[in-house]
């Protein structure tokens, strides 16, 4: 897999193709979209033996059917005349073992592509996108295939005009660089850092500027050749061998058979983790460290990101503590539904009509629904229940998780739809006009995001609302569109007709006919006491300790973009939850500098959040000593010197440097500026470098007090420091 091939050929200029193997089991189905796209051209080989034997023959069908619709998935309207983009040609195996003779192998051939034809969908696609069939016998003598394989490969030049990106015109000093990345790979070069890719352009006949450069990387992406990955840092990464990806995927979810090799209490570890789709950090380094020769561990860091970013496996969100474990959506158990109906039977339990995501194409790969589900679970926690952790209503291709303090949700995704129902406990019943605007829109993106990643932009789906999580085999739903147009519309599912209002749309859509967004409001009794003005950059520091788990709908709330928060999330993955919410806080008062207190408050009220806690962040209600009878107040009172700063650094969490260095009183952009100056230096450097101009650039002189007061709102361990500054 990912073979690099340099074909020249009646001088012409050289071109290099690169020549994916998929895997054909079905575990590994959810790292092809990692690579397919519809800049390819796709052979497609499947055994003729297998489709002629009765008892085989359901499974060989099963898999060419498979393999056209999800091909067919990309198929996009870019092409010549009458062809489709991306082109396939079909190659039937094993003919030796159904005949000897070269004309009954040719009738057993043209039989199975007869009864792929049967099916309207299938010769739909095969009519448009395959654009030749060979038969071929002794597929393992090279020998005797000479002049097919010929044939094949030529086939394959005379086609790939039909690839999308096909003469796309690129700027002619990005070739250059292209080259060199391909002269790497095939060398054997894994990974190449953004630091060694601007060294090769410094060497460059005509270097690109950097600005150039990033759009080289992002234009990249999108060749197939290499996949690029943490685009929103300051230290993308190009992998130029995708193979290694599949490599290290393989190791930790994989067909039975390939897992002989483990140790018994390895082998007890995976049969826990195939239940439960669970896998520790232990457990994954264990499985990384069997195959030595890929030296997965070398690059671990690097590997999560990867894996994350292409939905391969997703940690849970947390905001307290680091999480130790990934989930793997592709492994979890099948779903079952009915594991939340407890829940939604008891009587103080409401849910919001159901809302229904269903795509055009009847065909969907399961893996997109998996990195959907990986996308929530990373971004809203667990639903936990009667003492339960949350696990078992977290199953492949469902999922019930917290939206916010109040409201939960279930998703269900089957076949070509996802539905999505919120729900909440209360002894209110109401279900507020536009409780699912904003569920609605964060979900939506993580959808698009998942389908352009997967080279799946294309794909058009139309939304509908229904009366039940559940999918059924005879179900009715109602399509939003024609509901605007009248009053009330039924629908059939498990709870049998029922009528869907046009109030039912107006939770999770926005009524036209209301009135622009209501005026903030001071909630009497809990937020008189806060002051009507924006928020300095401590008290933003501050305020994050309360949004927690339901960042997403609460910034939602204040309008930020769903693109600023995961940019932002993204970016700054090295920093604790905490700062990462100050980070996104920071970049929506650039655009919206108005949002204040009382826009915070709203949001926080909406969302089920106290907002009197408010009045804990302001200045004016700060302690100004730190609170420890055993320390006098002359030493806390002790101006700091640059000699403390060694051992201050050390006691500094250095995933929550960020926020102390707001509430020591930096500007954001002054911490921004020391990260891009020691953004090759060890994190700690920095670190010591900003308590150096804390220290001599403040006046008065800063005290131990400050530092310890600074440190207890990061929830840093200041006893430590304490036990280390304080003299015996």
């Amino acid at each position: 897999m990912g073979t690099e091939k340099e074909d020249k050929h009646d001088g012409d200029v050289k071109g290099y193709v690169t020549i994916y193997d998929f895997g054909g089991e079905k575990v590994f189905y959810n790292t092809h979209h990692c690579f397919m796209s519809s800049n390819m051209v796709f052979v497609l080989v499947f055994d003729v033996a297998m489709c002629l034997d009765p008892s085989r023959a359901k499974d060989g069908y099963e898999r060419i059917e498979f393999w056209l619709r999800n091909i067919a998935t990309y198929a996009i309207d870019r092409a010549a005349p009458g062809k489709g983009t991306p082109p396939v040609i079909l190659v039937g195996s094993h003919l030796d073992i159904v005949s000897k003779n070269k004309e009954e192998q040719k009738r057993m051939f043209a039989s199975v592509l007869e009864k792929l034809y049967e099916k309207p969908e299938l010769r739909e696609i095969m009519a448009t996108h395959v654009q030749e069939m060979f038969p071929i016998a002794d597929l393992n003598d090279s020998t005797k295939n000479q002049d097919t394989y010929e044939r094949v490969w030529k086939k394959i030049i005379s086609i790939a005009p039909l690839q999308s990106q096909w003469m796309k015109p690129v700027p002619a000093r990005w070739v250059a660089l292209e080259y060199e990345l391909v002269r790497l790979k095939n060398e054997g070069r894994i990974i190449l850092t953004y630091a060694d890719l601007l060294e090769i352009n410094s060497k460059s006949a005509v270097p690109l500027a950097e600005d150039d450069v990033m759009g080289f990387i992002m234009t990249l992406r999108f060749s197939g050749s290499f996949l690029c990955f943490d685009l929103h840092s300051k230290s993308p990464f190009i992998v130029l061998q995708p193979q290694w990806i599949i490599n290290a995927f393989k190791a930790i979810i994989t067909a039975p058979k390939f897992t002989s090799d483990l140790s018994t209490k390895q082998s007890l570890q995976w049969t826990e983790y195939e239940k439960s789709g669970v896998l520790s950090h232990d457990f994954i380094r264990q499985l990384w460290d069997r195959p030595a020769k890929y030296r997965f561990l070398d690059e671990e860091d690097r590997l999560y990101i990867i894996m994350e970013t292409l939905g391969l496996l997703t940690k849970p969100i947390s905001v307290d503590a680091e999480v130790d474990y990934f989930i793997v959506p592709s492994i979890l158990q099948p779903a079952d539904p009915e594991v939340i109906s407890p829940v939604l039977a008891d009587p103080d339990t409401v849910t919001t009509v159901t809302l229904c995501v269903k795509f055009d194409n009847p065909f969907i790969p399961q893996a997109v629904w998996d990195k959907m589900i990986a996308s929530c679970i990373h971004r809203f926690q667990r639903l936990k229940e009667l003492g339960d952790d949350g696990l078992k209503f977290i199953r492949r291709g469902f999922a019930c998780l917290s939206v916010d303090f109040l409201w939960k949700m279930i998703i269900n995704c089957s076949d070509n739809a996802m539905k999505v129902t919120m729900f909440k406990t209360d002894t209110d019943h109401s279900v507020p006009t536009g409780t699912g605007i904003k569920l609605l829109s964060i979900l939506t993106f993580l959808l698009q995001r998942i389908l352009k990643l997967n080279h799946q932009s294309h794909l058009a789906y139309q939304i509908y609302l229904h009366n039940d999580f559940r999918f059924t085999a005879a179900e009715q739903m109602v399509k939003v569109d024609d509901l605007r147009q009248t009053a009330h519309l039924r629908c059939y599912g498990l709870k049998r007709r029922e009528w869907i209002d046009k109030n039912d749309l107006y939770i999770w859509f926005k009524n036209p006919d209301e009135k622009k967004k209501r005026a903030l409001k001071r909630h009497v009794g809990k937020t008189k006491k806060l002051p009507d003005r924006k928020l300095s950059f401590k008290e933003i520091g501050r305020v994050t300790r309360y949004i927690g788990s339901t960042y997403q709908t609460f910034f939602a709330e204040l309008d930020c973009p769903v693109a600023i928060v995961e940019q932002e999330m993204e970016e700054h993955r090295h920093l604790a939850f905490r700062s990462r919410i100050t980070k996104i806080f920071i970049h929506l008062l650039k655009t919206k500098a108005d949002t204040g207190f009382l826009a915070i408050a709203n949001a926080m009220s909406r969302h089920g959040m106290d907002p009197s806690l408010l009045v804990n962040i302001l200045d004016s209600n700060r302690n100004v000593l730190f609170i420890d009878e055993t320390l006098p107040d002359k030493w806390l009172k002790r101006n700091l010197s640059v000699n403390d700063v060694p051992i201050i650094a050390d006691h500094v969490d250095i995933k929550s440097y960020f926020n102390l260095f707001l509430e020591l009183g930096f500007a954001p952009k002054k911490v921004d500026e020391f990260d891009d100056q020691y953004k090759n230096n060890r994190t700690r450097e920095k670190i010591t470098a900003l308590l150096v101009a804390f220290i001599k650039e403040t006046n008065p002189r800063p005290t131990v007090n400050s530092i310890l007061l600074a440190m207890q709102e990061c929830d840093m361990d200041t006893e430590s420091l304490i036990g280390t500054l304080k003299p015996s």
